[in-house]
């Protein structure tokens, strides 16, 4: 069904009558989420419920059945050089051309209509994905439109500088006047300066200054707004991933350590953090306060916070990410191995924030520390163009990966997911694979880290 259809790339999309279907639109690399999402709505309703993932990642196979790929980039470098081709697409792009597909639309209308309603679950919510508001189509994530407004980075610093400890920042209007700030914001902020434009994430849009001639190295830049903030000396990078229920009700699931590479760069987790329980608890606070003010602006379901910690201890707000995060799946994995069973998840509770405005009762946060639950991820993006030599594929279900090392006893284990498989082309900053690993002793998560980068890195050659 579909696979013909012009303004697709691969589909095997197949409706079964006796099935409800929700639609995930976003990469693969969160697609797991959907298990959770699947069983959440089948109890709710007392139905069968599948799924159908609306993704732009281009491979060799996919875990499971009912795939439909976009990618218009990909289309077109395959109509040029008849080359399979891995390459990233942004997020509003993709949002936009999955709207505005007409086998998209079509399927949209033909299980609205066999339903009644169609869920739609987003990793990210983007005004860019127009069909939500169609007649019938529920949205399980916060609106588009407050989403994208709180991810503007000035619009966050500027309404949180009073709820949470900001670090020192200034408002340039454009090149020219953060170029004019520059010389002065180094002698007041002698550890550096890091910029940003208003909307960055994973390293892009933003980098580190120390010295004017750092500057002068990425000229010319964007004629945009620009914010730039003293640079904190730190060691540490904690993330946070919460739930607004709303304004009064935040649920805050756990703390990851981030790892950054070159100053702004996200790569991976690793859980649980290495914070002293007190910063520890400081930092849930924070995420709290935030969430009641992203709640008091209509703000529903899963947001993430990011913060550093300084040599002294010092803790400093860094942004809201107003969408889930890198590390969602591995949060769920969590909580549905260390809390009571009949424990809501991260995306049962999305729902309930999403289309009752609360949180359920029975939820419950973690309270104690974890010592015999670790993991630790490592996205593996390519910075050049590289062929693959040959496919790794995915050993286990990363979820039940999980439930091996907590509950069969198994000491530890790391898989490789999302490779993108053999004889592809695969473009400069997009991922060719990630690799998760789970132990009951933290000391062996760096060793699997690094046979997992390794054997990835031996599945590429440099591209002709």
């Amino acid at each position: 069904m579909f696979s013909d259809e012009e303004d697709v790339l691969f589909s095997d999309v197949k409706i079964e009558d006796d099935t409800d279907y929700f639609l995930y639109v976003g990469e693969l690399k969160t697609d797991g989420l959907n298990q959770f999402v699947k069983e959440n709505l089948s109890r709710i309703y007392n139905k069968k419920f599948d799924y159908i993932s609306i993704i732009p990642d281009v491979m060799e196979s996919y875990p499971h059945r009912n795939i439909l790929v976009i990618n218009p980039l990909a289309s077109d470098l395959f109509s040029e050089t008849k080359k399979k081709f891995s390459c990233r697409i942004s997020p509003g792009d993709f949002a936009g051309v999955v709207s505005y597909s007409a086998t998209v639309l079509d399927l949209v209308r033909l299980l609205v209509k066999k339903q009644g309603r169609l869920y739609v679950h987003v990793f990210e919510s983007l005004p860019e994905l127009t069909f939500t508001r169609m007649p019938g189509v529920v949205l399980l994530g916060p609106n588009g439109q407050l989403a994208s407004m709180w991810n503007n980075k000035l619009y966050q610093l500027q309404m949180l500088k009073d709820a949470v400890p900001v670090i020192d920042y200034k408002i340039c209007s454009g090149v020219r006047e953060m170029l004019g700030s520059m010389e002065e914001a180094l002698s007041s902020w002698p550890e550096g300066v890091f910029v940003s434009r208003p909307y960055s994430a994973a390293g892009t849009n933003s980098f580190i200054v120390r010295s004017i001639e750092d500057l002068n190295q990425k000229l010319p830049l964007h004629q945009s707004t620009y914010f730039i903030s003293r640079y904190v000396s730190h060691e540490f990078d904690p993330t946070v991933l919460g739930v607004v229920g709303n304004e009064d009700d935040v649920f805050i699931a756990a703390i990851a350590d981030q790892e950054i590479e070159g100053g702004n760069m996200f790569r991976g987790s690793t859980f649980p953090s290495v914070l002293p329980y007190r910063e520890q608890l400081e930092i849930k606070e924070h995420t709290r306060m935030v969430g009641r003010v992203l709640g008091r602006s209509g703000y529903r379901g899963i947001f993430g916070c990011d913060y550093i910690v300084s040599k002294s201890g010092e803790i400093f707000f860094v942004e809201v990410n107003a969408r889930k995060q890198g590390t969602t799946m591995e949060m769920c994995c969590t909580l549905e191995n260390l809390l009571p069973e009949e424990s809501p998840s991260l995306m049962e509770l999305e729902y309930y924030a999403v289309t009752e405005n609360r949180l359920p009762s029975n939820k419950v946060e973690i309270k104690e520390a974890i010592s015999d639950l670790n993991w630790r991820t490592y996205n593996f993006k390519v910075d050049r163009e590289v062929m693959t030599r040959y496919f790794l594929p995915l050993e286990e279900d990363e979820r039940e990966l999980f439930r091996q090392v907590r509950k069969n006893g198994i000491e530890h284990k790391m898989i490789i997911m999302e490779h993108v498989g053999h004889g592809c082309s695969v473009k400069p900053g997009t991922f060719l694979g990630r690799v998760v690993a789970v132990s009951r002793n933290r000391e062996i998560l760096d060793q699997e880290i690094r046979l997992g980068r390794r054997l990835l890195e031996e599945s590429i050659t440099s591209s002709e």
